[in-house]
C-alpha cells in the first residue's frame, strides 16, 4: 500500500470529515485502482480489504458503501 492510498483511506474513514471530501478520496482510490489495473498491476490486498470493510460497515453512508462495493466487485481479483 502507498502512501497516497493510505492517506485517502484514511480520510474516508475519518467520520469527521464531510461526506463529500470522503466520496472524493474514495474515487481517487478508485482511479488508482484503475491505473494498477491498466498497467497490469495486481491491487494491493490490504486496499481491497479496508474497502470489503467499508462496504459493510454499518457506521458508513450509503453512498460510501455502494461505491466501496463496486470498486471491489470490479478490481478484487
Amino acid at each position: 500500500m502507498t502512501s497516497e492510498e493510505k492517506d485517502l483511506i484514511n480520510q474516508i474513514r475519518s467520520e469527521d470529515a464531510e461526506l463529500r471530501s470522503r466520496e472524493n478520496a474514495l474515487s481517487r482510490l478508485g482511479e488508482i485502482l484503475e491505473e494498477n489495473f491498466i498497467l497490469d498491476l495486481l491491487p494491493s490486498r490490504a486496499v481491497i480489504q479496508v474497502l470489503e470493510k467499508i462496504a459493510s460497515s454499518r457506521a458508513t453512508p450509503g453512498s460510501l458503501k455502494r461505491k466501496a462495493k463496486a470498486l471491489v466487485q470490479t478490481y478484487k481479483i
